[in-house]
């Protein structure tokens, strides 16, 4: 696991939370960079993701404000500054999920946008140059 003195065990249980919600922030970026990140399995597994990354995050908080890591951290500021950076790091992973989830989102929103758009707004031609219907209006309804 990991190579922490045995002093400072609340700084130990920060410093292994970050290292965990990392992992967990890696994982939902996969999900979200798969092919089926938003849609069948992918959904369960970002659901699962989300439930654990919350826990973590709110365990992370919780042992942050504690008065053992607030005194562990005075007393060895090098490794607060560690932990302190590896957090950072998991904000900055959490950010780039949020964007990567914004802009599939953003994709998705547009996709049924058109899919609902009117029937006169889609132009579609035969190879004679005749508007056809191909049944994009009734797809549409269905969506």
């Amino acid at each position: 696991m990991s190579h922490h003195s045995n002093t400072s065990p609340s700084l130990d249980n920060l410093d292994d939370l970050c290292t965990r919600i990392c992992r967990t922030l890696d994982s939902e970026h996969s999900v979200l960079r798969g092919s089926n990140g938003l849609i069948g399995r992918g959904v369960n597994d970002l659901e699962e993701i989300h439930a654990e990354k919350s826990a973590q995050i709110e365990r992370l908080e919780s042992l942050a404000k504690s008065p053992e890591a607030t005194d562990e951290a005075r007393a060895n500021p090098e490794r607060a500054q560690l932990i302190r950076e590896k957090i950072e790091r998991c904000k900055q992973l959490q950010y780039r999920n949020h964007q990567v989830f914004s802009r599939i989102v953003s994709a998705q929103r547009r996709i049924i946008s058109a899919l609902r758009s009117n029937d006169e707004d889609i132009s579609i031609y035969d190879r004679a140059g005749r508007a056809r219907d191909y049944g994009i209006g009734r797809l549409g309804d269905r969506a």
